[in-house]
Protein backbone atom coordinates (compact mmCIF):
# COMPACT_ATOMS: atom_id res chain seq x y z
CA UNK A 1 0.00 0.00 0.00
CA UNK A 2 2.43 2.39 1.23
CA UNK A 3 5.44 1.89 -0.72
CA UNK A 4 7.75 5.12 -0.17
CA UNK A 5 8.12 8.24 2.15
CA UNK A 6 6.32 9.93 -1.03
CA UNK A 7 3.17 8.12 -0.40
CA UNK A 8 2.88 8.78 2.80
CA UNK A 9 3.86 12.31 2.91
CA UNK A 10 0.98 12.20 0.00
CA UNK A 11 -1.64 11.02 2.73
CA UNK A 12 -0.41 12.84 5.00
CA UNK A 13 -1.18 16.17 3.12
CA UNK A 14 -4.06 14.77 2.19
CA UNK A 15 -5.19 14.14 5.49
CA UNK A 16 -4.23 17.22 6.91
CA UNK A 17 -6.44 19.07 4.06
CA UNK A 18 -9.42 17.43 5.16
CA UNK A 19 -9.09 18.17 8.69
CA UNK A 20 -8.62 22.06 7.39
CA UNK A 21 -11.32 21.70 5.31
CA UNK A 22 -13.71 20.54 8.08
CA UNK A 23 -12.99 22.99 10.34
CA UNK A 24 -13.19 25.78 7.85
CA UNK A 25 -16.48 24.21 7.17
CA UNK A 26 -17.56 24.07 11.39
CA UNK A 27 -15.92 27.45 12.02
CA UNK A 28 -18.12 29.24 9.49
CA UNK A 29 -21.33 27.12 10.89
CA UNK A 30 -20.48 28.16 14.50
CA UNK A 31 -20.00 32.10 13.22
CA UNK A 32 -23.43 31.40 11.64
CA UNK A 33 -24.96 30.24 14.74
CA UNK A 34 -23.71 33.15 16.45
CA UNK A 35 -24.69 35.69 13.96
CA UNK A 36 -28.39 34.52 14.16
CA UNK A 37 -28.25 34.56 18.11
CA UNK A 38 -26.24 38.48 17.79
CA UNK A 39 -28.80 39.30 15.18
CA UNK A 40 -31.65 38.27 17.17
CA UNK A 41 -30.26 40.01 20.63
CA UNK A 42 -30.17 43.18 18.73
CA UNK A 43 -26.47 43.31 17.80
CA UNK A 44 -27.12 44.39 14.40
CA UNK A 45 -23.24 45.18 12.77
CA UNK A 46 -22.00 42.45 14.63
CA UNK A 47 -24.59 40.05 13.72
CA UNK A 48 -24.07 40.81 9.85
CA UNK A 49 -20.35 40.71 10.25
CA UNK A 50 -20.12 37.28 11.65
CA UNK A 51 -23.00 35.81 8.74
CA UNK A 52 -20.29 37.76 5.92
CA UNK A 53 -17.27 35.94 7.96
CA UNK A 54 -19.68 32.46 8.50
CA UNK A 55 -20.18 32.45 4.60
CA UNK A 56 -16.96 32.94 3.74
CA UNK A 57 -15.45 30.49 6.05
CA UNK A 58 -17.98 27.81 4.85
CA UNK A 59 -16.92 28.54 1.15
CA UNK A 60 -12.97 27.87 1.93
CA UNK A 61 -14.11 24.89 3.28
CA UNK A 62 -16.09 24.08 0.55
CA UNK A 63 -13.13 24.74 -2.16
CA UNK A 64 -10.23 23.07 0.08
CA UNK A 65 -12.55 19.68 0.14
CA UNK A 66 -13.43 20.14 -3.73
CA UNK A 67 -9.82 21.50 -4.85
CA UNK A 68 -7.40 19.58 -2.94
CA UNK A 69 -8.94 16.49 -1.05
CA UNK A 70 -10.95 15.50 -4.27
CA UNK A 71 -8.61 16.19 -6.44
CA UNK A 72 -5.50 14.23 -4.12
CA UNK A 73 -8.00 10.81 -3.49
CA UNK A 74 -8.79 10.88 -7.76
CA UNK A 75 -5.77 10.29 -8.26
Amino acid sequence: MLDNAAELVDLALTLLYAVAGAGLIGGGLLAELRSVASLSGGDLVFGLWLAGVGVVAIAAGAMVFTDKVRARLAA
